[in-house]
């Protein structure tokens, strides 16, 4: 069996860019299974922590998703040429806010409807090895009485959100035809789906 021994420790930290997104230099020391320490240097960008969360109406078996411009999914060529859309869950920054809070505030902005208790399932780096950037994934329920508005995200912000209230077993089948999909919304998707037919 191989592996490091002992425990890697951060020398120094550059700051390389600082705009919407920080980019750092850092420059690390790091023992090997060798015994020798090595001197390494990572770039890592970093924008803040961010929440998401699965909506599911459980009385009537559909969940809540949003659709939206991403620059990523456009260059690439989107799902239909020149559209760059992604069907995802309703999320955004923390803001340095209570995760399970952030994920009730960006879920009634994009989609209109105020969730009630979230339960946490996970908190994972979607891109460990570029970004210092954790996600903290939810799952909670609405009804059709939650809804406080038309949702669509902050137009002031630029966002113009579509909404999507889908049957789960539709919701899986379009994200799984997408010629590409965001990993944390099918993540969740097909695990509530999975949830939902097993046995019982």
């Amino acid at each position: 069996m191989t592996g490091s021994s002992g425990t890697a420790s951060v020398r120094e930290v550059e700051t390389v860019l600082d705009d919407w997104l920080a980019v750092r230099r850092y420059t690390l020391d790091v023992p090997g299974a060798d015994g020798e320490t090595r001197r390494l240097h990572r770039l890592s960008v970093g924008r803040g922590d961010r929440a998401a969360v699965l909506l599911s109406d459980p009385d009537r078996g559909t969940v809540l998703l949003t659709r939206q411009l991403r620059l990523p999914v456009l260059v690439h060529g989107g799902a239909t040429p020149g559209d760059g859309r992604l069907i995802e869950l309703p999320g955004g920054l923390t803001d340095g806010a209570d995760a399970a809070e952030a994920a009730r505030r960006e879920a009634e902005e994009e989609t209109g409807y105020r969730a009630g208790d979230l339960t946490r399932l996970a908190t994972v780096y979607p891109a460990p090895q570029l970004s210092t950037e954790r996600l903290h994934l939810f799952t909670g329920e609405y009804r059709a009485d939650d809804r406080t508005g038309p949702g669509g995200g902050v137009a002031a912000e630029g966002e113009d959100i579509e909404v999507l209230e889908l049957p789960l077993a539709e919701a899986v089948d379009r994200l799984l035809r997408e010629p590409a999909a965001d990993a944390k919304t099918l993540l969740l998707v097909l695990l509530a789906h999975h949830r939902h037919t097993r046995p019982a």
